[in-house]
């Protein structure tokens, strides 16, 4: 069924939707806004935000339609819609950004970031993102704003502690060959599978656990099969909103400087929402019987994959980004 809409809606899409707008004669263009997350999800408000602020900056030329869920489809084909011009705009998650440029896979690496302030300090005051962003351009989709999308954490059946407890463990992850690296590292196997198919796959054993933030364990009821969320900290990922290369270039020089505005407005707006939606979904997984697990060794952890960053950042392009990103930290 949910392929049926998805086929109908970029039938309509082709189409170009508009719709009055206040302006006498004038036609609102409609973008529409694929999403894998739930409805109410932060970055889902802060696209709403964005479209908001788009529109009255532009005298409501321009309205944003938000399709959360997964309605569209998976990341890596929304991301593929917006390639060719069928949806405009998509919020992508970092692993199918670097398939693209190597160094995006900076942002994949364990412990990369001291903590969420550090991420939001780079992105913000970094001279290197904007010649980062602008190297996904010749591939067609450009990318919009940063989202925070947390800090990501594991969990599973039983509570993970230390390495010993990730000994041979299943961890279902996105598809990212540093995600395997790390686990293979921390000592158990990574197990890359689409975001809406981990609840079937914990709850009959094809994997012991995931690893996410604290929105997507409580909005997908993950701790009903999975109760013990472990903060392990081990990854701090950004997402990003994408859109279509080609619209972009289409905009005039005000609208686009009208879609900066919007974008650096919503860029902030979701990360004091998603702080505060991080604490509430705490108390609503405590709520439903979850069990938040704070000993964590981290520093182990930390030391495990020591050798993947040697690795990686023997690669130029992740050397550079890289650098960067430690010479924003406040703990050197």
């Amino acid at each position: 069924m949910k392929r049926i809409l998805i086929l109908c809606f970029l039938a309509a899409a082709v189409l170009s939707a508009c719709s009055p707008s206040k302006e006498q004669g004038q036609k609102t263009k409609v973008w529409n806004v694929a999403s894998i997350q739930v409805d109410g999800h932060p970055q889902n408000e802060a696209v709403k935000k964005m479209g908001e602020i788009f529109g009255q900056l532009t005298n409501g030329r321009y309205r944003f339609e938000v399709f959360p869920n997964e309605l569209l489809g998976p990341q890596r084909e929304t991301l593929e819609q917006v390639q060719y011009g069928i949806i405009e705009m998509a919020i992508m998650g970092n692993p199918n950004v670097s398939s693209f440029e190597d160094g995006f896979l900076t942002f994949e690496m364990p412990f990369l970031f001291d903590d969420e302030a550090h991420q939001r300090r780079f992105f913000t005051t970094s001279s290197l993102v904007e010649k980062l962003f602008a190297r996904t351009e010749k591939y067609n989709f450009k990318i919009v704003t940063y989202f925070t999308a947390g800090t990501r954490n594991m969990y599973a059946k039983k509570p993970i502690r230390n390495l010993a407890d990730l000994k041979g463990m299943k961890i279902r992850t996105a598809e990212s060959d540093t995600y395997a690296k790390m686990m293979k590292a921390l000592g158990g196997a990574a197990t890359p599978m689409s975001f809406g198919e981990v609840f079937t796959a914990i709850q009959s054993g094809v994997v012991d656990g995931a690893e996410n933030n604290e929105a997507s364990y409580s909005s997908t009821k993950h701790y009903e099969i999975a109760p013990y969320y472990s903060y392990t900290r081990h990854l701090i990922v950004p997402d990003y909103l994408i859109m279509n290369k080609k619209l972009y270039d289409s905009l005039s020089a005000q609208d686009k400087q009208a879609l900066a505005e919007a974008a650096r407005q919503a860029a902030d707006y979701e990360v004091e929402l998603w702080q505060k939606d991080a604490q509430e979904r705490l108390a609503q997984v405590k709520e439903g019987g979850a069990t938040i697990v704070y000993d964590v060794d981290s520093k182990a952890l930390q030391k495990a994959v020591v050798p993947l960053h040697e690795e990686l950042t023997q690669n130029p392009e992740i050397k550079e980004v890289y650098d960067a990103v430690k010479a924003t930290s406040e703990l050197k």
